[in-house]
């Protein structure tokens, strides 16, 4: 009898979260058509969390079923990106294919000169492709810089940029964390590597670690972007994510337009006044 009592709950178990998720993927779909090319505000994430909280009965209910995002990097309807990552595993640990598609698409029509990611990977061989083709189309030099805190992936993304002949658009920049997540980085070394260029985009996918490990993040990269800059954060709907929005939402300084509706989440919004950044993360980190 216990035995099929344990089966049974877990039959109704299994059953229930393929409702759940089919529910979030229509209910995602249905926004995505209606807002189309635009970010579906804070607040409306902040109404709809708490139903679907309750529904799903767990944390995370936006990020309810990931693993529905696995794909091969052949599975990309952009060509040059197809045959870029085609031996990639997407939706992981990385980018999803729609998130790779949506900043594919944002680059060619932003053409960002200069762009600092944090997290090395999929994106960096994305944004440098990116970088590359307008830079042929424009003539304009562009640059990427990205922040990794494990030098084994820095080493291993470097050899594959040099291997599709990009490694001249992008520096690989060790960054190492603290015990509570977050980058340990000198301000000046970042200065020195920007020069007087300013930050067009900020693509936030790092550090990795435990929830609330990027909340200085934005903060404290924020002070190199020029008034204007767009910013993207992955990963929006996990519970940690939400939470560094809504505070980021509350700095001066910050727009938080929004998530997109694709993949993990897509946060988005743009870096006003960057002056009321300078030092932040410095008295943070000396506060700590």
């Amino acid at each position: 009898m216990s035995f099929l009592r344990d089966k049974w709950a877990s039959v109704l178990n299994h059953f229930h979260r393929r409702v759940v998720d089919g529910l979030i993927n229509c209910h995602l779909r249905a926004l995505g058509l209606f807002y189309k090319q635009r970010p579906v505000p804070l607040k409306y994430w902040q109404f709809f969390y708490l139903p679907l909280a309750i529904l799903s009965g767990c944390s995370d209910p936006l990020f309810f079923n990931p693993d529905r995002l696995r794909t091969s990097g052949k599975s990309l309807s952009i060509p040059p990106l197809k045959e870029l990552l085609r031996h990639d595993l997407l939706g992981e640990w990385s980018l999803d294919a729609d998130t790779i598609t949506f900043l594919w698409q944002a680059i060619r029509e932003d053409r960002p000169k200069i762009i600092i990611e944090c997290g090395a990977g999929v994106s960096t061989l994305l944004l440098a492709k990116g970088l590359a083709d307008n830079r042929f189309r424009t003539k304009n030099v562009a640059s990427l810089l990205s922040l990794e805190q494990d030098v084994r992936v820095k080493e291993a993304v470097e050899k594959r940029l040099e291997a599709c002949g990009l490694k001249q658009f992008v520096t690989i920049l060790h960054a190492p964390i603290s015990k509570r997540g977050d980058y340990q980085f000198d301000a000046n070394q970042l200065r020195e590597h920007l020069g007087s260029q300013e930050v067009d985009w900020l693509i936030i996918d790092g550090p990795a670690g435990p929830e609330g490990c990027r909340v200085s993040t934005l903060p404290f990269l924020a002070r190199f972007c020029r008034p204007g800059a767009r910013w993207f954060l992955d990963d929006a709907f996990r519970d940690g994510e939400l939470k560094l929005l809504n505070h980021w939402d509350s700095l001066p300084g910050i727009e938080v337009e929004g998530i997109y509706p694709i993949g993990k989440g897509l946060g988005v919004g743009v870096v006003n006044d960057p002056e009321q950044f300078e030092g932040i993360h410095d008295m943070e980190r000396r506060a700590g």
